[in-house]
């Protein structure tokens, strides 16, 4: 699985959200967007299963049969903002191929609004779905390999 974003990639452990951090939602990575990076690609192919009404998160299906589910992130505490300064490029059902745009943010507008960028990428239903996860936290383009069970 790639990056959704270009920038710095760190573990999943090292956000500063506690619910993200203790993998309350799922073991993962989050990525600290480069200059300029402002739209979410899709890490690999799959199905939207969601769009958070707030624009800022989408969840996708994907492995064999969609087993796998993912949630991509955008920012910290950025439901907030109900949706201001984020633009879905997705909706609910489209299939999507590894680097389609998914979302697009304000970079300037969250960073005014004193939001974090750091994006998250978490497999939500990894201990039920996946025999094995391995991270490369050093190659934005396989980040995150998944055997399913």
């Amino acid at each position: 699985m790639a990056s959704p974003l270009k920038g710095k990639i760190i573990d999943i452990t090292e956000v500063s959200d506690h619910v993200f951090a203790d993998k309350v939602m799922g073991d993962g990575f989050a990525v600290m967007p480069g200059e300029g990076e402002d739209t979410v690609l899709a890490p690999c192919d799959g199905k939207v299963m969601l769009v958070a009404d707030t624009r800022h998160a989408v969840a996708i299906g994907a492995g064999s049969k969609y087993r796998l589910e993912l949630l991509i992130h955008v920012g910290l505490e950025t439901a907030a903002l109900n949706g201001e300064g984020f633009t879905a490029l997705v909706k609910k059902g489209d299939k999507v191929k590894r680097g389609d745009p998914l979302i697009r943010f304000d970079r300037g507008a969250l960073i005014k609004k004193g939001k974090s960028l750091t994006t998250m990428l978490v497999v939500t239903n990894a201990y039920d779905a996946a025999q094995s996860m391995e991270k490369n936290l050093g190659d934005a383009d396989k980040v995150l390999t998944v055997t399913l069970k």
